[in-house]
């Protein structure tokens, strides 16, 4: 049993529905490591009523007009007052780079997850605490893990993201009428191309996710929505569950590098194929479940729904119980014993040099101060 400290950050929410999947990714890591018998704590503003992890909250509510500097140090100092030695692994999640320098000084063993690709605000930040700690980074997938290993010039972890697959129960609907589409709304997700899409096709679309850029919803979606082009809202995991009951297909159509396409996995999970541009999901997903252009025209996509009726809801479910959250929390813990055994090993090396350094000095030739 190990006592886990998960690191979100201030401000963050954990309450449905989630901001995006790094949220989602930490309330189903946590309860996991709860059911496998570990105590987890999450360091985060905000958690649902039905949480089986304790809450940590130790920051004030943030101060709009505070120096963004001087916010940071406050937050630092909130953060050291935790008493991190009480935990026998810290998980860091989001970039708070000022939390990860304060934490390094307690020398407890560190883990970062990588859910973002290696831009250069992250790989200066990144960079500066690796070379002054020992930092465990673990990349989400093969397309992350190539960016972060050259970026910090390391050979970093790979845990491939999971879903709790009772969250998305498969569907043998027969009557799939609509096409489906869920994610932040901006122009990176490019929820434009999915409703051109559509429109050509004369087949209706749902859309659901948070409005990240309200200028692009106003411009690219509003105008577009319809009674067959219908924007039903930010939702739950529960309420997009049912709403892909009756999706033809899923659309991934992301032009930016998708760190992993956690909301595809899930849509697999209910039994909808993925149908999108080659950016939106890991190069490594090859699978017939998964059909995929290296275009990003909207027009390359039109013959792949079509194909994608001949594709069975559990073949999708198949290739989705690859990476569930079993699998993805049982490769977590296996890197943090296998480090704290190391770390174990190490202090146990170190006290013994120091014995016997000490039993030398008293002219002694007993090797051993246990």
């Amino acid at each position: 049993m190990m006592k886990i400290l998960l690191v979100c950050g201030p401000g963050i929410s954990l309450k449905e529905p989630y901001d995006s999947g790094i949220e989602a990714f930490i309330v189903s890591f946590a309860n996991q490591l709860i059911e496998n018998g570990h105590i987890v704590e999450v360091l985060a503003a905000k958690a649902g009523a039905h949480a089986k992890f304790t809450l940590v909250n130790p920051f004030d509510e943030i101060d709009k007009e505070s120096v963004h500097a001087k916010q940071e140090l406050i937050e630092q100092r909130q953060f050291e007052n935790l008493d991190l030695t009480r935990y026998d692994i810290i998980h860091y999640n989001m970039f708070y780079p000022h939390l990860l320098e304060s934490g390094m000084k307690f020398k407890i063993p560190s883990f970062l997850t990588l859910h973002s690709p290696a831009d250069e605000k992250r790989i200066a930040a990144y960079r500066k605490i690796s070379q002054s700690s020992n930092l465990i980074f673990i990349a989400i997938s093969d397309r992350v893990k190539q960016q972060w290993d050259q970026a910090l010039d390391k050979d970093v972890a790979l845990v491939y993201n999971g879903i709790d697959m009772n969250r998305w129960p498969i569907t043998n609907a027969q009557d799939r009428s609509y096409l489906l589409w869920s994610a932040r709304i901006n122009t990176e997700k490019n929820v434009a191309a999915a409703i051109a899409l559509a429109q050509h096709l004369r087949l209706p679309l749902k859309i659901a996710g948070r409005i990240v850029d309200k200028k692009y919803f106003e411009m690219e979606v509003r105008p577009q929505l319809n009674s067959e082009v219908q924007y039903i809202g930010h939702l739950t995991q529960l309420e997009l569950s049912e709403l892909a009951r009756g999706a033809r297909a899923y659309l991934a159509t992301a032009t930016w590098p998708e760190p992993f396409g956690l909301a595809a996995l899930e849509m697999l999970a209910t039994g909808i194929p993925v149908i999108g541009f080659s950016t939106a999901v890991p190069p490594n997903w090859k699978h017939p479940s998964v059909m995929t252009t290296e275009s990003t025209r909207w027009q390359d996509l039109i013959e792949l729904v079509e194909k994608s009726d001949t594709v069975a809801p559990e073949l999708c479910r198949a290739f989705a119980s690859d990476m569930t959250i079993e699998l993805m929390t049982s490769s977590y813990t296996k890197i943090y014993q296998e480090t704290l055994m190391k770390d174990g090993t190490n202090k146990e090396s170190k006290l013994k040099c120091v014995s016997k350094l000490t039993v030398q000095e008293d002219g002694n030739d007993i090797e051993s101060g246990e």
